[in-house]
């Protein structure tokens, strides 16, 4: 039996490890986020009290029910005199409940103003939600690529090092042989280490970059995450205008302010309001007695009811009101400046972005062809010293020239991908 629950748990072990392992395409990484970042459960925390705040601005339309108790217990009854003769007119003890019932007719529009201010707060934290969503996706979308560039640059390190390896061993022969100088093995053997120097770099950004995107999963660090690579997306980019009218209009950025405009906007309705009256309509029941309940009363009745309306109009507050009238209209200014500035930088992304994407398209090819100049080069030159036909430092520059064709490369391809990303984050692309 315990063999059995031994091979078990082995089992289950080994299928939780190779899940662990399998590679992540950037869109299962992209879900992934959006489901765990701590940033995504903030706003949409954010939201969900926001549209509490917008029910509760809905609930000043509707009447306000309330309730009232009191008791006094007084040293002497209460009295009048009447023809030289003290009258009681109360009991020693006083019980007083009352229900009543308060419905605002004429606020000077302010009810109405707040409610459209909490509906415009809700919609604001929605929008930031998006925003936050779209900046998760790009940045892991960013992530994605920055580690698929790292660990080729680790690849591309790793091979230096052992072609490098291999020639020095080759100057070693030759110099142990008298048939090549010292200074030819020197310069073989720093040229390693630099290499190995530069291995260590590598090694050390994969795993940064590595933590960065467990980070943005929302995962614990130091689970060997990898991605999977894709086949690129080569569908042709349409022209700069369309796509800035179309960030124009999708990037919440843009809703976020104008909603900030219309709110203060609001805000000074609010405070203008009290330039109107304020008028409710009331409605009362209470009771009166010397009993708990107030149901026994000997001097007066014991229960009534009213209906009235009460108006409240306040003529001068010291400028209080203008003021903040005042004030609201100037945020609002403010805010129409920081909307046009907010345009102007979402114009200038996009440009950018599709600038970026063209740059990566073009170079794929450039660094396609010199990629395999570089490969041939590195071939022959390293042939050509082996048979003593040129010189150790030939051998060097060529794979020098291998490492940097190698490296533009990728980051071409990858720099393609990460500009496209970066392409659909400034368009508002959900």
């Amino acid at each position: 039996m315990k063999y059995y629950v031994l091979t078990l748990s082995i089992l289950l072990f080994s299928i939780n490890a190779a899940q662990a392992a399998a590679p992540l395409t950037i869109a299962e990484a992209v879900d992934e986020a959006l489901q765990n970042n701590p940033q995504i459960h903030e706003k949409a925390a954010s939201r969900e009290a926001a549209e509490m705040g917008a029910k509760a601005a809905r609930a000043e339309y509707f009447p306000r029910l309330s309730a009232a108790y009191s008791y006094r217990n007084l040293n002497d009854s209460p009295f009048v005199n009447m023809v030289g003769r003290q009258v009681v007119t109360n009991s020693r003890d006083q019980h007083h409940w009352e229900v009543s019932l308060n419905q605002p007719i004429f606020t000077g529009f302010a009810i109405r103003a707040r409610h459209r201010i909490a509906q415009l707060g809700l919609s604001t934290r929605e929008l930031e939600l998006e925003q936050t969503r779209q900046s998760i996706v790009l940045n892991v979308k960013q992530c994605c690529f920055d580690l698929l560039m790292a660990e080729k640059t680790l690849a591309v390190a790793k091979s230096s090092t052992d072609a490098l390896a291999s020639h020095e061993a080759d100057v070693r022969k030759f110099y142990e042989n008298g048939l090549g100088p010292l200074n030819d093995l020197l310069k073989a053997q720093v040229a390693k280490a630099n290499a190995i120097q530069h291995q260590h770099r590598a090694e050390a950004d994969v795993r940064q970059v590595r933590i960065a995107l467990e980070l943005l999963l929302g995962r614990d660090i130091d689970q060997s995450i990898e991605i999977r690579e894709e086949r690129e997306n080569s569908a042709p980019v349409a022209e700069t205008t369309p796509l800035v009218e179309q960030a124009l209009e999708a990037r919440p950025e843009i809703t976020i302010l104008e909603q900030a405009i219309e709110s203060k906007g609001r805000q000074r309705q609010v405070a203008t309001s009290d330039y109107y009256p304020q008028i409710e309509l009331t409605g009362k029941y209470q009771q009166d007695g010397d009993d708990l309940g107030a149901s026994n009363n000997d001097y007066s009745n014991q229960h009534n009811a009213s209906v009235g309306i009460q108006a409240r109009w306040t003529f001068f507050d010291f400028g209080r009101t203008r003021a903040s009238a005042a004030k609201a209209k100037s945020e609002q200014r403010a805010l129409d400046k920081a909307l046009e500035a907010a345009r102007d930088e979402i114009r200038l992304q996009v440009v950018q972005a599709h600038l970026d994407l063209s740059v990566a398209a073009k170079n794929i090819e450039t660094t396609t062809t010199a990629l395999e100049q570089a490969r041939e080069h590195w071939r022959i030159t390293n042939l050509l010293y082996q048979q003593q036909l040129t010189t150790s430092t030939e051998v060097l520059d060529a794979r020098s020239f291998l490492d940097r064709a190698e490296s533009a490369f990728h980051e071409a391809h990858y720099g393609h991908g990460a500009a496209l990303a970066r392409l659909d984050w400034a368009i508002g692309k959900p």
